[in-house]
């Protein structure tokens, strides 16, 4: 993409700079009339080169590539994990932060974590975050009474198991 920004700019720099040092006259015109189609022609090549690849064709083609290649698929998927792994880690701070407030006791959060894909007629609807299992590592010891208090308050709120440690 930068490749194809300079060449533009460099493109149009240069037919600035041919038309700026252009004596008027007769040929002053078509030379400006050239400078202008190089131009358009360096805005135009990246769609002029998709076509002819014959990626976007009606027929199937052998020798044609798809639009949508692997790489973009897992970059897809890439991102998708990564900004899974972001929001488990923000969910992870907010419970710590919660248990702090309500109970008055430092722990440590660790979520397990699964991402649920829903399909519906073969189509993709939407993304997921489940959370499976919640650990919480209390800092010191506590009270019987306050952990299980905890443990029911985190079960009934997150829907999921919860482990004490």
């Amino acid at each position: 993409m930068s490749g194809y920004l300079l060449s533009i700019i460099g493109t149009i720099l240069i037919a600035t700079f041919i038309t700026a040092i252009l004596p008027e006259g007769k040929t002053s015109g078509i030379i400006k009339s050239m400078t202008r189609l190089a131009c358009i022609l360096a805005i135009v090549s990246p769609v002029l080169n998709f076509f002819r690849s014959g990626s976007l064709s009606f027929g199937k083609n052998e020798k044609s590539e798809s639009i949508f290649t692997d790489t973009v698929i897992e970059g897809a998927e890439t991102f998708i994990n990564y900004y899974s792994e972001m929001r488990v880690e923000e969910t992870e701070k907010a419970i710590a932060q919660e248990i702090l407030e309500k109970y008055q006791l430092e722990t440590e959060i660790d979520l397990l974590w699964e991402r649920q894909t829903e399909v519906v007629d073969e189509k993709y609807v939407s993304d997921a975050i489940r959370i499976t299992e919640i650990r919480v590592k209390t800092m010191d010891r506590q009270d019987e009474e306050v952990l299980r208090n905890m443990w029911e308050y985190l079960t009934k709120n997150y829907c999921s198991e919860v482990l004490i440690e």
